[in-house]
């Protein structure tokens, strides 16, 4: 604003009261301190055992919650020959691999350490795909799903000499969201706020431009993305992947941290997206998307308990309705030409 007054008036009339503002911090606290407590708890235990705690826990507690729900929803809608104890199966193993998921978090950057010294639980293959594409010192996409246990991406990726640059969405969480942030950032990631446009966007461009490596979670529904298939069925799905290796000419490499049973694990780099260029941009981004969505599919065919199955990935929301001022205003509007 122009005038000081004005701009101390906007501030003061943007501040939330306090109680609110209070309120939020205790809610926050009060979730906050049991997860703290469990992941206390975790780490105290070896990573096995860890994980075979938080995998019974997932699937005692899971199955019952009102999220399964949205699971078993998509199941039906996109493998309809399931029988309701296979679909029941595949929910169990999901919470499973999310419980085990959280029962190994806080010691990744153990993991990291003890696999450096001597690999033992995390097994790497496609190896040669990683070397093509990095070749001459490209930079290179990595398409990563939530299948398996994704989060061990950085260890991967720092145990092969490779600086991971990661995008994530901040919890409306604060204590658990830097509780997880500091996690991540002990195993050498870099974080860039998932945001598609701005800042977040530049950063991602200039970081592939200095042939660096991004990593991007490309399963989950993207309001205002491609409607392509997925599973048969058109699902919005996020082209930034594809975009933004199609924009400085590097590979998009799919990726996937399969659970081999316990806290064991394959990375697997597959063959790059075949990434054509026709000359009609939008065109080649919409192929490559599909064909990204094709891979995703494949990997959770095979094994469907490890994907999760809990996002409304293929909701399609209803499209906006003008505010009431906005459609005055342009009804106000005289006509053009």
């Amino acid at each position: 604003m122009p005038f000081p007054l004005l701009h101390s008036l906007n501030r003061q009339k943007r501040k939330a009261p306090a109680w609110p503002v209070l309120r939020r911090r205790i809610l926050d606290l009060a979730v906050a301190t049991p997860v703290y407590l469990l992941f206390a708890i975790f780490r105290l235990l070896p990573i096995g055992a860890a994980s075979a705690l938080g995998g019974w826990i997932g699937r005692s507690i899971g199955p019952g919650t009102g999220a399964s729900r949205h699971a078993d929803a998509n199941l039906r809608l996109v493998l309809p020959d399931l029988s309701a104890a296979d679909r029941l199966r595949i929910v169990t193993g999901m919470w499973d691999n999310l419980g085990r998921m959280v029962g190994e978090f806080p010691h990744l950057a153990a993991l990291r350490r003890r696999e450096a010294r001597a690999p033992k639980r995390i097994r790497v293959e496609g190896f040669e795909h990683l070397e093509a594409a990095r070749a001459g010192g490209r930079a290179v996409v990595f398409a990563v799903a939530h299948f398996g246990n994704w989060e061990i991406s950085p260890i991967a990726a720092a145990n092969l000499g490779l600086s991971l640059t990661a995008f994530y969405r901040p919890l409306r969480n604060r204590l658990i969201d830097a509780l997880l942030r500091r996690i991540r950032e002990s195993l050498g990631t870099r974080l860039l706020e998932k945001r598609m446009e701005g800042n977040g966007a530049k950063q991602a461009l200039s970081i592939l431009r200095e042939g660096g490596v991004l990593g991007m979670l490309v399963d989950q529904r993207y309001t205002g993305g491609l409607a392509v298939p997925f599973f048969g069925r058109d699902a919005l799905t996020s082209p930034a992947a594809v975009a933004l290796a199609y924009h400085v000419r590097c590979d998009v490499l799919p990726v996937r941290f399969e659970r081999r049973g316990g806290a064991y694990f394959d990375v697997v780099f597959e063959a790059p997206l075949p990434l054509a260029r026709t000359g009609d941009r939008a065109a080649d981004i919409e192929a490559g998307t599909r064909a990204l969505n094709q891979r995703v599919e494949a990997w959770v065919r095979t094994k469907p308990e490890q994907w999760l199955w809990l996002h409304k990935r293929w909701y399609h929301p209803p499209p906006r309705k003008p505010k009431y001022r906005n459609l005055q205003r342009e009804q106000a509007l005289p006509p053009t030409g």
